[in-house]
């Protein structure tokens, strides 16, 4: 089968991505800045730096099938109360570290593979308490539009996969910030029209179709899998 590279495989939906790609015989390389138990091959890297992010990509021998950008931080504080250095930690994980993988694991990427970058729900509302982490993301849907044009004469589609509220620890470790976590986490469910929070291996599944030939003729999408919650 195929080989994909999942950047920020260790934990949350990255994790899942990788079992789900493992489960279907894929072959599989998690480039993260914390190992993990996870199946497939582990490279260290750190998104934030370019050198890092070079150095992985030099370690794996091409070509590859396709990546999947799951690497992303939230600050989840009103602006006025943000610390410079959160804004900028974020635009540098978040921003920067899509930007810096496109360029270096583009040579990697065989004829006709798929990319799929992680966004959010966010890049469609408004949210005063992430609004940093909203537009990081609403670049991250833009870069996947602009490398789907890029990378169009090697047949290589690229889209952006948005998730809404999943029972990941990015999202346990902004619950942990408010007086009340339970409560956070309540509320987080009770804005999805389905009624519940998504399970990382739900948004695995979207991540699937996007990478496998079922979506032939999907590219420079933004797929938003939220359980509803920017309709209503």
């Amino acid at each position: 089968m195929g080989h994909y590279v999942v950047v920020c495989g260790s934990s949350g939906i990255g994790a899942a991505i990788v079992s789900a790609l493992m489960k279907n015989q894929h072959r599989v390389t998690n480039c993260d800045i914390m190992p993990a138990a996870t199946e497939g091959t582990y490279l260290a890297m750190d998104v934030s730096s370019p050198a890092s992010v070079k150095a992985a990509s030099l370690q794996i021998t091409g070509p590859i099938d396709g990546y999947v950008h799951a690497a992303g931080i939230q600050i989840a504080v009103p602006i006025e109360a943000m610390k410079d250095e959160d804004i900028t930690r974020q635009i540098a994980v978040n921003v920067n570290g899509p930007a810096w993988v496109a360029k270096y694991f583009s040579p990697l990427l065989c004829s006709g593979s798929s990319v799929v970058l992680i966004g959010s729900e966010l890049v469609f509302v408004g949210t005063a308490q992430s609004p940093v982490y909203a537009a990081t993301k609403g670049a991250v849907v833009s870069l996947a539009r602009s490398l789907a044009v890029a990378w169009r004469d090697r047949a290589i589609r690229v889209n952006a996969l948005c998730p809404g509220a999943t029972r990941t620890p990015l999202l346990q470790g902004v619950w942990q910030l408010s007086a009340n976590p339970a409560e956070a986490e309540a509320e987080d469910a009770r804005g999805v029209l389905l009624g519940r929070l998504g399970a990382p291996d739900e948004i695995a599944q979207a991540a699937l179709f996007l990478l496998s030939s079922a979506a032939s003729f999907v590219d420079g999408h933004a797929l938003v899998a939220d359980g509803g919650t920017i309709i209503w």
